[in-house]
């Protein structure tokens, strides 16, 4: 009985979903040491804002807002996320929570579109 207990609640707990920034733990210390090479490139910033728009508002909203699809992205999450850790979910993603890995972009597009969400915390 209590083990059928413990693997319900096993169940539930994970088709609930992952709370608010509990991916940052899962990133390797390699990438939470990570800094934005293009951090203080204005043309970055521009180019990430283009980029935002073409592969992520239509899940997190044209000016990163949120919508139903997706949360929102001006928010302490991302905010208080490093660089790097924001390149690793860039990169895998988080299928559970429907978040697509990005990896097929090449690595500056991904630093590009960090540094435009950066830029309007």
């Amino acid at each position: 009985m209590k083990r059928s207990l413990l693997v319900l609640l096993m169940t539930v707990s994970c088709l609930a979903g992952e709370p608010s920034g509990s991916w940052e733990p899962k990133v390797p210390l390699s990438f939470r040491a990570l800094d934005n090479p293009l951090s203080s490139d204005p043309n970055a910033t521009r180019a990430g804002a283009k980029l935002f728009q073409h592969h992520c508002s239509a899940c997190h909203g044209q000016n990163a807002q949120g919508i139903e699809k997706a949360r929102a992205l001006r928010s302490p999450v991302v905010s208080d996320a490093s660089p790097g850790s924001l390149f690793w979910l860039l990169r895998n993603g988080i299928l559970r929570r429907g978040m697509p890995a990005w990896s097929h972009l090449p690595a500056e597009q991904r630093w590009q579109i960090i540094t435009w969400l950066k830029s309007i915390q």
